[in-house]
């Protein structure tokens, strides 16, 4: 008998067809579900013990990224922020900011993020608060900011746990002054860039309540270029028309830990408007807030690995986008 291709083997009208010697009888569709739930009964204990211990090494190779392998993994960024108060022909000022450090000894973290400060060749370095890491070894804190590059142009301010752990007093100034690091209490300096004038201006931390804004920007002229460091950002909305070019800030550590769809899940109060990345604020000032290199507690990450930011101010407005090209089609 001949069937067309892609038919299925079903017999023809009067048609006998014949099982195969040693061929399984089919037995009813109930049978069927019957014999395969039978197995499942007979299997069962094995099937959910291989779930469980799936489920098992996969929280072990999570909880070894996050306490073992993210920690210590540093991300270098690389951004471009245009200065319209210096000409386009002036050099660029390669600007690393590099917000709680939280610094605990001299391990592999500090020792990659110093290798990879260096590498950048900064002209100035912002340290945007959190120093320490509960109040742990202030002589790798000194030796660390020591062996930061920008020599006469490493500038810092306070942080909650600097205040905390008792560092932001006599004795941590002092540290800071052996380091070569300027701090920024309420204050500002103006240092001379391969770009011209900048003024570097800082506010003491705004989460311990310590901040003067006026005071840190008292006598800044309108045209001046200014960089503002503030451990936390939520002093942004209170800029106004004041004359901030860009402003640095850091205590959310992007959240430390970032779950897939649900984003960061250890944020502190009052900084999930300014999560971490750039963000437009009042005034025309452009903030920035970054992940950082450390954090409190435990030295967890997941998904959110330890970051240093190199920003490049480059003279000018910034160019125009492109325009499209207008289409002939009808």
């Amino acid at each position: 008998m001949i069937r067309p291709a892609g038919s299925s083997p079903e017999s023809a009208p009067g048609e006998k067809r014949e099982r195969a010697p040693g061929a399984p009888r089919a037995g009813p569709p109930a049978s069927r579900i019957l014999i395969f739930l039978a197995a499942m009964r007979a299997n069962g204990a094995g099937v959910v013990a291989g779930l469980a211990a799936g489920c098992l090494l996969s929280g072990a190779v999570l909880l070894v990224d996050a306490l073992l392998v993210e920690p210590d993994w540093i991300e270098v960024t690389h951004h471009v922020e245009y200065v319209a108060g210096w000409r386009r022909s002036v050099p660029d000022v390669v600007l690393v900011h590099l917000s709680d450090p939280h610094i605990e000894g001299e391990g592999e973290r500090e020792a990659g993020a110093l290798d990879r400060i260096v590498a950048a060749r900064p002209d100035v370095v912002a340290i945007t608060g959190d120093l320490v890491r509960g109040g742990r070894d202030a002589r790798a804190l000194e030796r660390f900011l020591a062996r930061l590059p920008a020599s006469g142009r490493k500038f810092a301010v306070w942080g909650n746990h600097d205040h905390e752990s008792g560092l932001a007093g006599p004795g941590g100034r002092a540290l800071l002054v052996r380091a070569g690091v300027t701090l920024l209490e309420n204050d500002h300096r103006r240092i001379a860039t391969p770009a011209g004038p900048l003024v570097v201006a800082g506010v003491d931390d705004p989460s311990s309540g310590l901040d003067n804004l006026a005071r840190s920007l008292q006598d800044v002229a309108r045209e001046d270029v200014t960089l503002l460091l503030s451990h936390s950002p939520e002093i942004a909305g209170a800029l106004g028309n004041r004359d901030v070019d860009l402003m640095l800030s850091g205590p959310a550590h992007g959240g430390q830990v970032r779950l897939p769809f649900l984003g960061a899940i250890l944020l502190p109060a009052g900084t999930r408007r300014f999560e971490e990345g750039w963000f437009d604020v009042d005034g025309g000032a452009r903030l920035h807030v970054s992940r950082g290199l450390g954090g409190p507690g435990l030295p967890l990450r997941f998904l959110c690995r330890p970051r240093i930011d190199v920003i490049t101010l480059r003279g000018g407005p910034p160019p125009a986008p492109p325009h499209r090209r207008r289409s002939n089609a009808a």
